[in-house]
């Protein structure tokens, strides 16, 4: 399994935290489903952790294309 899709135990000091989810450790907070650490809030924030995340996506699955928006 890969690690970031563990759940970080809420326990987990904030700078550790911070490491393994590649963001400022002002920038970790709690997800709403698990409680573990996420990156929580800033640029690029994702409320649901990776675990979270992982475990309602089905195997094989893959990410939904970006929505664009059109300018013409």
């Amino acid at each position: 399994m890969d690690e970031l899709s563990q759940r970080i135990d809420p326990t987990t000091d904030r700078t550790a935290a911070a490491r393994l989810l590649g963001c400022a450790p002002d920038e970790v907070g709690y997800c709403p489903r698990c409680q573990g650490l996420t990156h929580r809030y800033g640029r690029d924030a994702q409320i649901i952790c990776p675990a979270c995340r992982a475990a309602e996506t089905p195997p094989g699955a893959t990410s939904p294309a970006p929505r664009t928006t059109s300018t013409a």
